[in-house]
């Protein structure tokens, strides 16, 4: 009966950690670059996945933003939505 309820524990604390790093990796910000002056800025993800999914525009075209600095367009340097496709930024 013991080792039962020492690997139900041992699930459980596996289970919350598997949650923590999903936090993580959620909360993680994506870096856009700007194409015209090359300023990197840091998105939150969460920030992000929502215009991407609001978007009804052309999937295989990534999340754009306006340059703060300059007007300019600006893509993610790297970012997986939440469809699964991924965006890299190609130089």
């Amino acid at each position: 009966m013991a080792k039962k309820k020492m690997k139900d524990k041992r699930r459980q604390q596996i289970k919350e950690q598997k949650k923590i790093e999903k936090l993580k990796e959620k909360n993680k910000p994506v870096t856009f670059k700007c194409l015209d002056c090359g300023i990197e800025e840091d998105i939150p993800k969460d920030v992000v996945d929502i215009y991407d999914i609001f978007d009804e525009g052309d999937i295989t075209v990534p999340p754009r933003f306006s340059c703060e600095v300059c007007g300019g367009t600006m893509e993610p340097i790297e970012y997986t939505s939440e469809q699964g496709i991924t965006y890299r930024l190609e130089n």
